[in-house]
C-alpha cells in the first residue's frame, strides 16, 4: 500500500506542475500582448494630479500620451522613472504628454514625497477611488503603461519595464520627428 502511495505522488506533482506552467504561460502571453484586449479609443477618464487643483480629463492632455501606472513600492517603476523623464523632456516640445498614475493603495504623502524628491517633469496623478485603474482594465500590476496616439486610440500596452529604445522609435513615428 505504501508503495502505491509513493508512486502516486510524482504523478500528482507532475499534474500540479503542468497546471502551474500552463497558468504562467497564459499570464505571460497575455502580459506580452500589445493591447491585451485594449483596442480602439482610450477611456474617458479624469486625473487628479499633484500639479493641478482641478482634475484633468484624458482628452485635455497632449498627444501622443503615455499613461503609466506605478507604485511607490515598485523598484522597476522607480528605476524606470528617470529614463521616462528624459524621454518626456525630449518629446514634450513635439506634443508628447505623460501622466504617472500612482496605484490606489499608495499613500498620497509617499507619492508627493517621491515626485518632489526626483522632480519629475511629467504629471503625477493619484487614483484614490480606483476610477482610473479600473477604466484602463482594472490595473493591478506595476509598471503597466498605455501609449495613446493623437486620435486618442491605444497604440501599445506595456506590462513591466518599457523597452526604451523601441519606445523612443515609436514616439519618433507618432510625433513625426527623426
Amino acid at each position: 500500500m505504501k508503495a502505491a502511495l509513493t508512486m502516486a505522488k510524482p504523478h500528482y506533482h507532475t499534474r500540479c506542475m503542468l497546471k502551474v506552467v500552463t497558468l504562467a504561460a497564459t499570464l505571460l502571453l497575455n502580459a506580452c500582448s500589445n493591447h491585451a484586449g485594449m483596442d480602439g479609443p482610450a477611456p474617458s477618464v479624469s486625473f487628479k494630479t499633484l500639479k493641478t487643483a482641478d482634475p484633468l480629463s484624458l482628452q485635455e492632455l497632449g498627444k501622443p500620451l503615455l499613461v503609466s501606472f506605478w507604485s511607490t513600492s515598485c523598484i522597476v517603476c522607480l528605476k524606470e522613472m528617470p529614463h521616462l523623464a528624459k524621454i518626456y523632456e525630449e518629446f514634450k516640445p513635439k506634443g508628447f504628454e505623460m501622466v504617472a498614475v500612482a496605484m490606489p493603495f499608495d499613500r498620497p504623502s509617499d507619492v508627493v514625497e517621491l515626485s518632489e524628491q526626483f522632480n519629475w517633469p511629467f504629471l503625477v496623478a493619484l487614483d484614490l477611488d480606483k476610477q482610473v485603474s479600473e477604466s484602463f482594465g482594472d490595473i493591478r500590476l506595476t509598471p503597466t503603461a498605455f501609449l495613446i496616439d493623437q486620435k486618442g486610440d491605444f497604440v501599445k500596452k506595456y506590462v513591466g519595464a518599457i523597452d526604451l529604445p523601441e519606445f523612443r522609435k515609436t514616439l519618433q513615428t507618432l510625433t513625426g520627428s527623426s
